[in-house]
């Protein structure tokens, strides 16, 4: 059972902050933030605010949106995806978001670190390939620390 508390303004706007400057946009909308205590944020409707969370039991709740560290909040894959599909009916740009090869592709999923030049700035990165988005991974020093949960991993058919 995980205790969940529901995020105040304040704590959305550091996060939107977050976001906005790793990936340039942060989704508008009716919805509320939950922190587990290991810091993981889900994306809820507003709605919960209804409930009385204290007193229920809870194993899963939303759509696991990412991990909310110090300095940076990392998508989680479904978070990622979100995040893209939010933009695109916005019609907004993600930055930061990189198109991979068919082989780039499978060595990610191998769960290898890829070698790419993609300038001196380190930061978290949405990757894609062609219109599938694969997940959020962290650029540094050329190349891309895969993040990609061992249960995703395994041979790919692209």
């Amino acid at each position: 059972m995980q205790k969940l508390i529901i995020l105040n303004s304040r704590e959305i706007r550091k996060i939107k902050e977050l976001l906005i400057e790793d990936f340039g946009y942060f989704p508008s909308g009716e919805f509320a933030l939950l922190e587990s205590e290991n810091h993981r944020i889900f994306f809820v409707n507003r709605d919960i605010a209804k409930i009385e969370l204290e007193n229920l039991r809870i194993d899963k709740v939303g759509l696991y949106f990412g991990e909310l560290r110090e300095t940076q909040f990392r998508l989680s894959k479904e978070g990622a995806q979100f995040l893209a599909h939010c933009a695109k009916q916005d019609k907004k740009k993600l930055i930061n978001y990189v198109e991979l090869t068919k082989e780039e592709v499978k060595k990610y999923f191998l769960g290898v670190d890829l070698e790419r030049d993609l300038g001196p700035k380190s930061n978290l990165i949405i990757l894609h390939h062609d219109d599938l988005i694969l997940g959020c991974a962290q650029y540094k020093e050329r190349k891309i620390l895969n993040f990609l949960p061992k249960t995703n991993r395994g041979e790919v058919i692209v």
